[in-house]
Parts: structure tokens; sequence; C-alpha cells
């Protein structure tokens, strides 16, 4: 892929928290239409990396740059101007609001929820999911709660979209509806960067992987050019 230009390109990441430093120099390519695990036990750095693409920290060294154009991501609104999403381990909805109601919530201008509702069915069709705009998020399962997650992010137009840990509560038959909705963001052109320390679901999923450890980038490699033991 060298000679494609990157959806991402993340060069010397730096970012501390007092005196840990959580990621050092780090670097990061992610293409469109691949589909890149970010691996590594927990306290690795991943998940910090990914808050800085998704503008919830701002690196304190380094050079962010989407299709090749360097870019300032200072705050998650950016982020999505640029279509960066982020799907997070905890999901922030509101449980007595309907499905629609949270995709839609905090955007701006006066919102019609007849045309909300439509807009969500058109995005349902074209993924596969199921989702019913008017149910209410606490009679949902936690599936169908990540998918109000991912469809928020679809609903504002990302094309990058970060999961973190996304099958962490899920059940092994949930794991693989997620699959294959990853699967089909994927076929329609997405970047899916897939945050996990569970190796065997990198052999599932990914096209690529990145190991972090220690806040370091150790390796970028293929689950065809390694093994799970290596």
């Amino acid at each position: 892929m060298d000679n494609k230009i990157a959806a991402v390109k993340m060069r010397n990441i730096t970012k501390t928290f007092g005196s840990v430093v959580a990621n050092d120099r780090v670097w990061l390519d992610i293409y469109r239409g691949e589909i890149l695990a970010l691996l590594g036990e927990n306290g690795s750095g991943k998940t910090t990396l990914m808050n800085m693409l998704a503008g919830i920290y701002f690196p304190d060294e380094g050079e962010i740059s989407i299709d090749g154009k360097p870019v300032v991501i200072s705050s998650p609104k950016d982020a999505f101007d640029l279509g960066i999403g982020m799907i997070h381990q905890h999901f922030k909805l509101v449980d007595v609001q309907t499905a629609a109601e949270n995709i839609v919530l905090g955007l701006p201008g006066k919102l019609d929820l007849k045309d909300a509702s439509a807009k969500i069915k058109q995005i349902c069709d074209a993924y596969g999911f199921e989702v019913d705009p008017n149910q209410k998020i606490y009679d949902m399962s936690v599936s169908q709660k990540q998918t109000v997650e991912i469809l928020k992010v679809l609903y504002r137009g990302a094309d990058i979209l970060i999961l973190d840990e996304p099958t962490a509560l899920l059940t092994p038959q949930e794991s693989d509806k997620l699959f294959d909705v990853i699967r089909r963001l994927k076929e329609q052109g997405k970047s899916v960067i897939f945050i996990t320390h569970k190796l065997g679901e990198v052999y599932q999923i990914a096209d690529r992987m990145t190991i972090m450890r220690a806040g370091q980038m150790i390796a970028t490699t293929t689950p065809q050019e390694t093994t799970e033991k290596e």
C-alpha cells in the first residue's frame, strides 16, 4: 500500500500524562477500505492514540494528516468534520431516549425526527443493521446499543471509524454479527480501526495489524505474514 495516499497518517505522536509517557513517537498509517487492528495489552497506549485522532486528547508532539493534508484535531467536532468517528467501549447513550433521538442529539439546526428516522432506515438498509429508530435505549441489548453508536457516527458522515474494544461486552454470536458489519463497512470503502487485545479476533477480521507495547509501535504486519504464536 506504499503507493497509495493513506486516509490517516500519524507521525511522531507523543502524549504524556505527568511522568507517564502514554505514546512515544508513534507512526501509524490507515488506508481507505481496510480494517486495521490496533493490538496490544491493556495500558499499551492504543486507546490514547485513537483518542487523539478522535479529538478527545491533543498530542504533545507530532503531526496528523488526512488524505495527505496536515490537520489540527482539537475537539471531537474537528474529528467529525474530517469524517472521523469513534465508538467507545462504554456507550454514550441516553437510556430514556429513542435510537433516533440519540443519533441526532447534539447536531446543529432544527431537526425533524421523521426525516432523521428515514435517513437512519436508509443507513440500516445499506449495512444490514436491524435497529428500530423509535425503540428506547433501555429496551435494547448490548449489541443493539453498539449498533446505535455505529449508526450515530455514520449518520454524521464518518468514513474513518474507530472501534474501541468493541467485543468486550458481546457474546460470541454478537461478535460474529459485528464482524459482518465491519466487513460491510470495509466493502463501502470505510477505514476501520479495531482496537483489541484479543489476538484471535485480529486473525478473524483484520487486513493489517499494528502492535503496540508500552506506548510504542512495535511492528505493523498482516495476519498472513505472521502467526499467533509469533
